[in-house]
């Protein structure tokens, strides 16, 4: 498995995820709930939105969330829209980078 370890940025406040899974065939980049918010990055349940994730390991409820000015790395990513759900209890990953990211990247 591709594992990275990736460093994120968000509110001046940064974190390095180091588990985290590059997986070209999740549609959508998801983190774990808990390591976000380590750095203030926190569910907005007031604007998010809900949504199941489907996958080989089965289902997945996550709360979709938009993200103004995230980096990864080196990528800024403006308005992003990740996933925040359980993924070290159910997956074991701090996170997975979905082919979302990699199309802004390109």
């Amino acid at each position: 498995m591709p594992l990275v370890s990736v460093q994120i940025e968000y509110n001046g406040m940064k974190k390095t995820f180091s588990n985290v899974l590059l997986d070209t065939g999740c549609a959508s980049t998801i983190f774990d709930t808990d390591l976000c918010e380590e750095i203030g990055l926190l569910l907005d349940l007031e604007n998010a939105i809900t949504r199941k994730m489907y996958g080989i390991g089965g289902t997945e409820i996550c709360i979709e969330q938009k993200v103004r000015d995230m980096i990864v790395d080196k990528f800024l990513l403006n308005d992003f829209i990740i996933q925040l759900g359980d993924v070290r209890e159910m997956h074991g990953f701090d996170g997975i980078i979905g082919s979302d990211f990699f199309t802004l990247i390109n």
